[in-house]
């Protein structure tokens, strides 16, 4: 059976979306760094839960677990906020209670999910 390795992409997506954040902080302020971040961090939810790494070769796959879905929607959250943030920031400022709400209610679930053991905890 192949090692199969399933987080790489996290770091390297918001690391990058930090990176384009600094470099849009001169035309769009302090909003383009939080907006590039966020986004980032969206991308490499995303990515963790839909690419698995065995070996040398990276392969796609629908998450099918509790945990691949709770980080898919965590990074759709954190996307569609990086997104307000450069496209319109005092529409975030009104929903921002309930984009907080929702990604402490995803946090939530996947914490009662590995704690009830439905879905296992990854291990290093």
């Amino acid at each position: 059976m192949p090692e199969r390795r399933r987080k790489p992409f996290f770091l390297f997506f918001m690391f990058t979306g930090m990176g384009v954040g600094f470099i849009l902080m001169s035309s769009l302020g302090g909003l383009g760094f939080t907006a590039a971040m966020f986004i980032g961090m969206g991308l490499g939810f995303l990515a963790d839960s839909v690419l698995t790494v065995e070996e040398a070769k990276i392969k796609a796959e629908v998450p099918v677990k509790a945990g691949g879905a709770v980080m898919t929607v965590i990074g759709i959250l954190l996307i569609a906020v990086g997104g307000l943030l450069l496209f319109s920031p005092s529409l975030l400022e009104a929903v921002a209670p309930y984009v907080i709400g929702l990604g402490f209610i995803a946090a939530g679930v996947y914490l009662m999910l590995v704690g009830t053991q439905v879905i296992k905890a990854a291990r290093a």
